[in-house]
């Protein structure tokens, strides 16, 4: 077998969160006298975790952006979402046949996303029970993707070597993550990105169905 562990991103890879990620930020910006954004604006805000999201947000606002209200912004934000993380977001179709057949087939399965470190493992826990072996999300004073710090403490969890693991992601901070840490990666068109996008950003294996990625893996 090629590799001996699957590293996977969270939103836009694994889970369609976008209808949640949205109704978060609007109802923190209602809160704070700001007109909504639409579903497909804010899509392409995500990426690098929730601070990011917030500055991204502001940035797009005529008024442009403004720090007391970014903080103000993002802990409204955290707050409302992490009491409806689970409304509208599922997995996506096939990804949890997919992982079922890698762990059957004794691949090491874990997730390394930007999302807040306790929301994510929430999340996987409720749609992938038992079927993560190591879950790694954001926390104070531990760099975001793409740096890779968070691949570096999953490796060494695992007690694997870089060419023995391979990072799936539905982005460019996926792909720049997979760079910086030396790893293969195959990127996912199913996401938050398009194809032309991925190509764009460097791409160079690009997967449009779940359980074609086992194609990517094994062979």
């Amino acid at each position: 077998m090629r590799y001996k562990a699957v590293l996977f991103d969270l939103d836009g890879t694994l889970l369609d969160t976008l209808s949640d990620l949205a109704a978060a930020l609007n109802a923190a910006r209602q809160m704070n006298g700001l007109p909504a954004q639409d579903t497909e604006q804010i899509k392409s805000f995500i990426g690098n975790g929730r601070r990011k999201l917030i500055e991204r947000s502001l940035g797009a606002d005529p008024a442009g952006y403004d720090e007391e209200l970014a903080v103000k912004l993002l802990t409204d934000d955290s707050q409302y979402y992490n009491s409806h993380c689970m409304v509208n977001t599922k997995p996506y179709d096939g990804i949890v046949d997919l992982i079922r057949r890698l762990r059957s087939d004794g691949l090491k399965i874990c997730c390394i996303t930007n999302k807040a470190d306790e929301t994510a493992k929430i999340l996987i826990d409720h749609f992938f029970p038992d079927m993560f072996d190591i879950v790694i999300g954001s926390v104070p004073e531990v760099p975001v993707k793409p740096d890779p710090e968070m691949v570096s403490r999953c490796l060494i969890k695992l007690g694997l070597q870089e060419s023995e693991c391979v990072f799936i992601g539905d982005s460019e901070v996926d792909i720049q993550t997979a760079a910086s840490s030396g790893m293969d990666s195959v990127s996912v068109c199913w996401g938050y990105k398009t194809r032309e996008f991925l190509e764009r950003e460097g791409a160079s294996r690009i997967c449009t169905r779940p359980l074609d990625l086992r194609r990517y893996i094994y062979d």
